[in-house]
């Protein structure tokens, strides 16, 4: 068995890859949430309001409202559902690969 094909090379490399697709994660996730939640557009014929993903927004509920501020508008449960899903999620996958490459 040559050296370069050793398990603890395999184990370094793999340890490494799954840092640098961990910190990717992280990233994509921060951006998809900035993009989701501050970027928006206005239809300028029908004056309807579009996020950064192209969903319709609409006023957010009342308690939502008390939260977020009385200008906050959303896409509605199901995408704010997911949206907390893929953003928590995704944060927790990538922390868990960062944490697993960076063991010695």
């Amino acid at each position: 068995m040559s050296k370069s094909s050793s398990p603890t090379h395999i184990r370094n490399f793999v340890r490494k890859l799954a840092t640098c697709l961990g910190a990717t994660i992280v990233a994509v996730v921060f951006v998809a949430g900035f993009i989701a939640y501050f970027v928006t557009s206005i239809d300028p014929q029908t004056h309807v309001r579009y996020d950064g993903f192209g969903r319709v927004l609409s006023d957010s509920p009342f308690f939502a409202r008390m939260i977020f501020g009385q200008e906050r508008l959303w896409a509605g449960w199901s995408w704010f559902i997911g949206d907390f899903i893929i953003f928590w999620g995704g944060l927790a996958v990538g922390a868990g690969l960062v944490s697993y490459g960076s063991k010695d």
